[in-house]
């Protein structure tokens, strides 16, 4: 049955798919085959800011990681390292995770969700450019999520 959206991004859904089950599809394919999982931090980036997931605090850093990922080429194993190095795995958690039922007072109107991907992948391949594609617009369209600098 078409025509549900998710309250978070916006997706339309039928009754046997929802962002959850295909984000918990995406985990154990880059669990599971490394051609996959090259771009795991994307898949949870993308999926956690579309569903407000993230605290504001956590919002700038991802935004800061992402940009370093994308636009900077900056190797994820470099980004992992200065993470683990920033501050201890309890810590980060605390701070980069939204409390539960607090929602950002900016609504997102994304352009591309992990529906799209899930619709239109069909190997390792034309995986990890959708996931690319999705972090990108992502990257670009969740500039209103962030503080403005003056």
């Amino acid at each position: 049955m078409l025509g549900n959206s998710c309250p978070e991004c916006g997706a339309i859904l039928t009754d046997e798919l929802t962002c959850e089950s295909v984000f918990n599809k995406f985990l154990a394919l880059e669990f599971t085959d490394v051609e996959y999982g090259a771009v795991h931090l994307l898949t949870v980036a993308c999926y956690m800011i579309q569903h407000n997931q993230y605290s504001q605090e956590g919002l700038i850093w991802i935004s800061q990681t992402l940009d370093d990922y994308l636009i900077k080429n900056i190797p994820v194993e470099k980004i992992r390292k200065q993470t683990s190095q920033a501050a201890s795995r309890e810590h980060r958690n605390w701070r980069i995770r939204a409390q539960k039922g607090k929602l950002h007072p900016v609504r997102i109107p994304w352009s591309m969700t992990i529906i799209d991907v899930a619709s239109q992948y069909h190997d390792a391949d034309s995986y990890r450019n959708l996931i690319k594609k999705w972090a990108r617009t992502t990257l670009q369209e969740m500039q209103p999520l962030l503080p403005t600098s003056k």
